[in-house]
Order: structure tokens, then C-alpha cells, then sequence
């Protein structure tokens, strides 16, 4: 039979993961919006801390490092949100291998990439730029390029498999390419296009790969 103090303490368990699942996703917020504003060596984990209204300590505790803390705002940003879920295993991808032709896995793609840059783009230009000045952050950058990389083969698997070819690794190379933050950088923050704009781009990148 349950006490009503074990009832009590499952309740206090359940109320303390929500609060420390809204203190995380409270401390990246402002974590990704201070190093899009100030750069990496620009943003203390002290002024992160404060402007989150935690102490640098509990900063430290769910994060282990500022450069963890980093890598989860960039993370995050192309994910959309914090529930730790594969990129892979969410519907924006899942619509993406399930289109039937090519042309619908093009156009599916490149409301993909553009739904992804528009979040991650200003994030990953503050890794891409204190690369050169951090042997971490340049860890860092690699472990993200790698990850596009793996993404860009199982999209790359899918074109593939669509047109009934078996060249999926230029595939994944142009993918890779095409879908990388920076593309998105230099089209709607360089040139001022709109991000409509950068979708159709994509798009037509994308069918010219078929």
C-alpha cells in the first residue's frame, strides 16, 4: 500500500525534473542568444549564469564546460528544441525519406534545410569564426561537420534510391556542401535575399543533382 509521504515524494521528483528541465532549457536560451551577440570568447559562463538567474555553478553542473555548453546551443538550434531526439528520427526527416519520387525528396529537402539554417546559422557562425583561436571549439566544429556528413549520407541513400542510381557518395558530397549553415549565411545575411529566396536556391541545387 502507498504512504502518502511515498505519493508526496514521487509528486516533489516529477516537480523537480520539470523545474531543472525549465532551468536547462532556460540556461541555453540565453547561453546561444549572448554568444550570437558577444562571440565564444566574448560571453563568460558567469554573465550566462546570472542573465539565467542560476549560479555559474548549476551552469557548470548541467553542462560540464563552456564549450559543451556550445556545442548544445548549436545542438538544440538545429533541432529545434531540447527533447534530445535523433535530427533523423524527427518528422522533418522522416517526410524527407518517405517521399516517393525525387522530386518530392527535393522539394521536402529544401524546406528542410531552409526550416534548419534559419535556427542554426547564427549559432554555427560563432563556432565557424573562434575556430582558428580555439583548439576546442576547432574540435568542435569538426565533430558538427561530421555529423552533417552522416546526415548527408542517408539523404544522400534516399536521392539515390529514388532516381535508381548507386553514386551516393558525389550525392552525399553535394549535400554536404549544399546543406551546410553557411550557405545560408552568405545567401540571406550577405547578399539580403530572403529566406524564400535561399529555399528556392536549394531547390534548384537540389534537382540539378538528379
Amino acid at each position: 500500500m502507498t504512504s502518502p509521504g511515498q505519493g508526496r515524494r514521487r509528486y516533489d521528483a516529477r516537480s523537480r525534473q520539470i523545474q531543472a528541465r525549465e532551468t536547462r532549457d532556460r540556461v541555453l536560451t540565453v547561453a546561444r542568444r549572448l554568444f550570437v551577440q558577444h562571440g565564444y570568447a566574448g560571453t563568460s559562463v558567469a554573465r550566462i549564469a546570472q542573465q539565467a538567474g542560476v549560479s555559474a555553478p548549476t551552469v557548470f553542473s548541467g553542462f560540464r564546460s563552456k564549450v559543451n555548453l556550445l556545442k548544445e546551443a548549436v545542438d538544440t538550434a538545429i533541432a529545434g528544441d531540447t527533447d534530445g531526439r535523433p535530427l533523423r528520427d524527427r518528422p522533418v526527416l522522416r517526410r524527407i525519406h518517405e517521399a516517393g519520387t525525387f522530386a518530392e525528396v527535393v522539394e521536402r529537402m529544401a524546406d528542410a534545410f531552409a526550416e534548419v539554417a534559419q535556427r542554426s546559422y547564427p549559432i554555427y557562425a560563432v563556432v565557424h569564426g573562434a575556430a582558428d583561436s580555439d583548439p576546442e571549439i576547432a574540435t568542435l566544429l569538426r565533430e558538427l561537420n561530421q555529423q552533417r556528413l552522416a546526415g548527408a549520407t542517408l539523404l544522400a541513400e534516399t536521392m539515390a534510391d529514388r532516381l535508381g542510381r548507386d553514386d551516393v557518395e558525389d550525392l552525399r558530397d553535394s549535400l554536404y556542401v549544399l546543406q551546410s549553415p553557411l550557405q545560408y549565411g552568405l545567401i540571406v545575411h550577405d547578399r539580403n535575399r530572403p529566406p524564400r529566396w535561399y529555399r528556392d536556391w536549394m531547390a534548384r541545387h537540389l534537382h540539378a543533382l538528379g
